[in-house]
């Protein structure tokens, strides 16, 4: 089983819950921009996000049924929930066990890139998360900064 680095949430800390669409939609909150993770046992397998209603895409999402947990952020705007999520992304694909192979789209209309692309900064940012995880075999992850395509 690969390890995991660790991921720092804000307080309140946030639990993973059982992964059904009955527990997503009893406590995701609905109508908020937001970021998930997909977990099956205590391994992160899938991250990703809503730019509009977190509930709506997390109780609808297809691999849902193949994930024992569930984990998720609200944030105020697209624009935060993008960067939680690249930041997520970034970390999780040093363990080889996230599925995503595309780098996380730019929510419509969002001119900034990514904050984690420069490979020196996001090796330097996940070293300070965790400095006992070996980044230096980390591949790079090419960005298809064009993208602007809204998550739902």
């Amino acid at each position: 089983m690969p390890s995991c680095p660790e991921l720092l949430f804000e307080e309140p800390r946030q639990v993973a819950f059982v992964a059904n669409p009955s527990v997503v939609r009893a406590f995701v909150p609905p109508g908020w921009p937001g970021v998930y993770m997909l977990l099956r046992m205590e391994v992160p397998f899938y991250v990703g996000r809503s730019d509009n209603c977190i509930q709506t895409r997390l109780a609808r999402h297809p691999l849902l049924p193949i994930a024992t947990y569930v984990a998720w952020r609200t944030r105020e705007s697209p624009l935060q929930a993008y960067r939680l999520e690249s930041a997520w992304f970034h970390i999780l694909r040093l363990t080889g066990a996230l599925s995503n192979q595309i780098h996380p789209a730019r929510p419509a209309g969002c001119p900034d890139s990514c904050p984690f692309c420069s490979t020196g900064d996001c090796k330097a940012w996940t070293h300070l998360l965790r400095p006992s995880l070996d980044i230096s075999a980390a591949p790079t992850v090419a960005a298809d900064l064009t993208a602007t395509a809204a998550k739902t």
